[in-house]
């Protein structure tokens, strides 16, 4: 460690690791026409989103559990079918093992129920003049999302929020027009079935998720002082309002612990407690808890890429969108969308609920696009990839705990297929069951997505070290480990092999017996079901050295690594995404879970396997070339995502700001919403990721150290910048500065451990203990270093 004069002397020397980040805030002075265009925000459980063209605003009021049911049956014969599949893909006849799988495995339809929403509070402001400026914000820091109208004689303003503790929604209307506002509220809901029931206050809605789902209670209160109130059947009038409260709060019968077994306890009770204490607080305090929730985990980790022109910074968002699709550069927005993840972060999870899902909770449909529910072929591991390491490690928990509770539904599903351990389709939804799902196996036909699922396990202890979590999910990662040793069978070379399955969602054009170029997509050892099974195992056998465990599935496990192959590099130097060097489907197809090795798994890396490090990078660059040629491939912004990912872990800063500009371009809305298209949020966790992934990397083990690399990948134009509050895998918290070629960080140890800096081909070994900080400098490279 160094003395403390010679640190002291280095903090003098240079200006503070302190970032200068843009504003949290998104802005427009255009009115949001659809859903997909508002603003919303949430307190993990509560979702609230605004819309609307003024005098008219609504207000989407959702909580996280609202689930349909889906009735399905495993086909019966299924294990048996697999086998088949599996021994025509052997002989090379992959579309009659597609026909088995449709015919004798996947079930008819979805077996996932659709999330659903909570409630639309529909407002109307009557009598009102002609605007003279309209303008819009969502405003990160303070979790909050406001409409100003301005009028010649005075203004209205609308704001809306989830109260963290206080746990119930706001929208706050403030009017100060000389005679105040008229104003139409109603409640509805998309749900014939749904029941609204007026109160002399505000409205009940009682209503359940289709086909015997979650049975909730939304209950709105209207607080108007000094407005003459009167109805109109179940809407409310508000005549010379100036002030409006409405609050809402959500409660319902879904059993985290036991979905099977609904909660019994009154829904109106609870919603009655939480609103008396809203009432009490005001709309004041409200907002002051959720401001001071909010900033404090927004600030804990902030970016500055450079700064955009002050004429730039003065636009709304969606005039400096458009200025990006002309070509313009753009830093400031680079930070607000890397900020806007991490808000979403917040907004729609925290610790004792449901994980975040496909759409998060501000869609105002009955039925979600793709169901709202949980995708596990990368789509629910994604909304996890930022988190630990902008700051926000403790809203991954709920991921973790959602994990864990899938592994009697995914032992079951082993059983009935005749193997052992835990397996998992590629979707599920707040009920947990699994099977395979849909009647394409381009798809369906996947049994890997819960050996995906259970990374997230092994990685989050990783940043933390907390041995008591990694000890919950022993049991799951031994029955995933004893999964993969069932399901990948010897092919007569002394290799086991997965299969049948697919590589996510594409397919291939192999001879099958029936002409010479037949599109197909089931096989044996596709790359990314033998990257995850080896992956499974690795992590049990660290989880079991980490806590000093020996088990008999540790041996066999042990034995049965070595002969899970690596994926082939093809003649051209690209990863096979097949065992066989067969034709893409779509050569720029979104999915390119092929190179999960580099990125988000550990398999391959840029220190210790440079060669598949380079054919990861021939691999997507062939994908972003037919992307970027037009072809139907990579247009979702998820995908583009993971490309930035892909290739800020390679070390390219410029091809990783490349596809970070490709997003805002083709797939981040007005609000900033990812689009895939409609809106899928993944995107928007995958590009914070990216970001982050830029300026500081943790994944590699190298002699015993934990690597860490420093700015590994910055584009050429971010000359200047800095970075506070990332972490990293073995508990650093690290604060980041760069410029003119000299990298510096202030690193803090929350636990004992080896680290091996590095920027560029530099390093600096240090062990560290707890509490220690440690300032690691970088000069620029001289021609002797170069």
């Amino acid at each position: 460690m160094k003395s403390l004069s010679f640190f002291c002397l280095l903090l003098l020397g240079a200006a503070p690791l302190q970032a200068s980040p843009a504003p949290m805030q998104v802005t427009s002075t255009e009115p949001a026409r659809k859903w997909t265009e508002g603003y919303g925000t949430g307190n993990g459980r509560l979702g609230i989103l605004s819309f609307g063209v003024f005098p008219k605003e609504t207000v989407v009021l959702n909580e996280g559990s609202i689930f349909a049911k889906k009735n399905f049956q495993m086909k019966e014969g299924a294990a048996q079918a697999l086998d088949k599949a599996r021994q025509l893909c052997r002989e090379g006849k992959y579309r009659s093992a597609d026909q088995v799988f449709r015919k004798d495995i996947l079930p008819s339809g979805s077996i996932a129920g659709d999330y659903q929403q909570g409630g639309l509070l529909q407002a109307e402001f009557q009598g009102l003049p002609s605007p003279a400026s309209f303008r819009r914000m969502l405003d990160m820091q303070r979790g909050k999302a406001s409409t100003r109208v301005q009028f010649g004689t005075g203004e209205l303003v609308t704001e809306i929020l989830a109260a963290p503790s206080a746990d119930c929604a706001a929208y706050h209307i403030t009017c100060t027009v000389p005679s105040g506002c008229r104003i139409s509220l109603n409640l509805q809901h998309p749900d014939p079935s749904a029941r609204i029931t007026a109160q002399p206050d505000g409205w009940v809605l009682a209503g359940q998720g289709s086909n015997g789902g979650t049975r909730f209670e939304n209950r709105v209160v209207i607080l108007a002082p000094g407005a003459a109130i009167s109805r109109r059947g179940k809407e409310i009038i508000l005549d010379s309002a100036r002030e409006v409260l409405v609050l809402s709060s959500t409660s319902t019968d879904y059993n985290l612990r036991k979905p099977e077994a609904p909660l019994t306890g009154s829904l109106a009770d609870r919603n009655n407690r939480l609103l008396k204490k809203a009432e009490k607080m005001g709309w004041k305090k409200l907002a002051r808890e959720t401001e001071d929730y909010f900033s404090r985990l927004m600030l804990r980790c902030q970016v500055d890429l450079g700064d955009s022109p002050p004429e730039v910074s003065a636009m709304a968002t969606p005039q400096r969108l458009e200025r990006v699709k002309q070509g313009g550069k753009d830093p400031d927005l680079l930070e607000q969308l890397f900020q806007f993840g991490r808000f979403c972060t917040i907004v729609h999870t925290r610790p004792g609920q449901l994980p975040c899902g496909l759409q998060g909770l501000w869609n105002p449909e009955l039925r979600a696009a793709w169901m709202g529910c949980y995708f596990l072929n990368i789509n629910s591991q994604m909304n996890q990839w930022p988190s630990h390491a902008t700051g926000l490690g403790e809203f991954q928990q709920p991921y973790l705990d959602f994990v864990r509770s899938l592994l009697p539904y995914g032992e079951e599903f082993a059983r009935f297929i005749r193997r052992d351990g835990f397996c998992f389709g590629h979707y599920t939804d707040c009920w947990k069951h699994t099977y395979f799902s849909g009647n394409n196996p381009e798809w369906a036909a996947s049994l890997m997505n819960g050996a995906w699922a259970c990374s997230h396990l092994v990685d989050s202890y990783r940043f933390t070290g907390d041995r008591e979590d990694l000890k919950k999910s022993l049991p799951i990662l031994e029955s995933s480990a004893r999964f993969i040793m069932s399901w990948f069978e010897d092919d007569g070379q002394g290799r086991c092999l997965s299969g049948p399955g697919v590589s996510p969602e594409t397919g291939f054009y192999a001879p099958d017996g029936t002409g010479p170029n037949v599109l197909s997509y089931v096989s044996n050892g596709n790359s990314h079901d033998q990257l995850l099974g080896r992956e499974a195992l690795r992590n049990y056998i660290y989880a079991c050295r980490e806590l000093n465990v020996r088990t008999p599935t540790l041996v066999k496990a042990l034995n049965f690594l070595p002969k899970i192959p690596q994926p082939a590099i093809g003649p051209d130097g690209r990863v096979q995404e097949w065992r066989q060097p067969f034709e893409e489907m779509q050569k720029g197809h979104r999915h390119i879970s092929h190179l999960y090795g580099l990125f988000p798994g550990t398999e391959w890396n840029v220190l210790t396997t440079p060669e598949y490090a380079e054919a990861v990078r021939k691999s997507a660059d062939f994908r972003r070339k037919y992307a970027d040629m037009g072809n139907n491939g990579i247009r979702t912004g998820w995908s583009t995502a993971w490309l930035i990912n892909l290739y800020a872990s390679l070390g390219d800063g410029n091809s990783a700001e490349d596809r970070m500009y490709t997003m805002l371009k083709h797939y981040i809305n007005s609000n900033l919403f990812d689009f895939h298209p409609p809106f899928q949020i993944d995107g928007n966790f995958g590009f914070t990721s990216g970001v982050a992934q830029c300026l500081v990397q943790s994944q590699i083990m190298q002699d015993g150290f934990q690597v860490i690399l420093l700015a590994p990948a910055l584009a050429d134009g971010w000359k200047k910048g800095s970075a506070t509050g990332l972490r990293t895998r073995g508990g650093l918290k690290v604060d980041l500065r760069w410029e003119n070629g000299r990298v510096q960080a202030t690193a803090t140890a929350s636990r004992p451990g080896q680290f091996r800096f590095m920027h560029r081909d530099r390093k600096k070994d240090l062990v560290m203990k707890k509490g220690q900080t440690e300032r690691i400098d970088f000069p620029p490279p001289t021609a002797n270093t170069l």
